[in-house]
């Protein structure tokens, strides 16, 4: 007698990943051909057959991944959108503890290459040129924008409590940012990817933030060392340091040499540390002195401009010195202090 032999289990269907695959490189070929097409002739104009004319495919591969021409065009924003959520705004977000970092990298990604082509640059708008006459193209512009508007005004707002900026308004200068960083898209959409300077277009963007947050950016880019904090620029001893460590041996600007023309001719400036006298003596030399009495610390000069006579007087006290500061007569005290 034979044994019955037994049935063999069947084997696990395989899943099939290459087709599903395969149609999604398809699909994707699809909408990247779209948005040249679109890059070229806007969405009113684009056609199926021009969309498979560049991705060489034909009409037949359009309506079996999209119903029609309006589900490619809008699959195509929704494409744009989704990029720039994945490649900008959630990279962007996880930075927010580090505000100065995050805007750093920002600028960096939105004038870059990957988001900012020229062909990706002119497609978002032309949506948005449309966007008033259709309900998903504004859907889906406004989405983005609104979450990138939300992103910078977190990351400024968080900025200005990280560096006690109090006085400074969030909301303006997130403003200001977007505004720059949209007109250097505008320029981006006019020119060839040859012809753009992203380098230079981030550099302005980042100058705008410095001139906001000086200290954050210059140590963001390199260029300068850190800003005081905030209450150093209302602290006393603080200025009448900085005048002595940083002024009080430095060239200060007093006038023109117009304004010292001919002999007894003077100008005064109350510098950071000291008031000064310039004058010329009778030889045609130039001299500055402390704009100072030596017999008590008032000023000799109380105009900013003006003319001696042959000597520089103190009426107060008598005292009368030369054009080029030696005590003339029985001056007591010696001559002016010179500068």
């Amino acid at each position: 007698m034979s044994r019955p032999r037994r049935k063999k289990a069947a084997a696990p269907a395989a899943a099939p990943a290459r087709p599903r695959a395969s149609r999604a490189r398809q699909r994707q070929r699809l909408i990247d051909a779209c948005i040249s097409a679109l890059h070229l002739h806007g969405p009113s104009k684009t056609t199926v057959e021009k969309v498979v004319a560049i991705a060489r495919m034909s009409p037949g591969n359009v309506r079996f991944y999209f119903d029609s021409k309006d589900a490619m065009l809008v699959a195509s924003l929704e494409f744009l959108a989704a990029e720039f959520e994945e490649r900008l705004l959630v990279p962007i977000a996880a930075l927010r503890p580090r505000p100065v970092e995050a805007l750093a990298a920002l600028v960096d990604l939105y004038l870059g290459a990957e988001i900012a082509s020229t062909r990706k640059v002119s497609v978002w708008y032309a949506f948005w040129g449309e966007a008033s006459a259709r309900q998903e193209y504004h859907d889906i512009c406004g989405s983005r924008d609104g979450k990138f508007e939300q992103l910078v005004r977190d990351l400024i707002g968080h900025l200005i409590d990280e560096t006690g900026s109090r006085h400074l308004d969030a909301d303006a200068i997130a403003l200001g940012l977007i505004g720059v960083l949209e007109m250097l898209w505008q320029g981006f959409a006019f020119q060839t990817e040859s012809t753009i300077d992203r380098g230079e277009a981030k550099r302005r963007a980042l100058a705008y933030l410095r001139s906001v947050f000086p200290g954050a950016f210059s140590r963001a880019t390199g260029t300068a060392p850190a800003a005081l904090p905030a209450g150093a620029y209302a602290s006393a001893p603080l200025l009448a340091l900085e005048r002595r460590a940083l002024f009080r041996h430095a060239w200060q600007f007093a006038g023109l040499a117009r304004e010292l023309a001919e002999p007894g001719d003077y100008v005064t400036l109350d510098g950071p540390s000291e008031r000064a006298l310039l004058v010329r003596d009778a030889g045609g030399t130039p001299h500055a002195f402390c704009n100072s009495c030596r017999q008590r610390p008032h000023a000799l000069a109380m105009s900013r401009r003006g003319r001696f006579g042959e000597l520089v007087s103190c009426p107060l006290h008598g005292l009368d010195y030369r054009l080029d500061g030696t005590p003339a007569g029985a001056t007591p005290g010696g001559a002016l202090a010179p500068l």
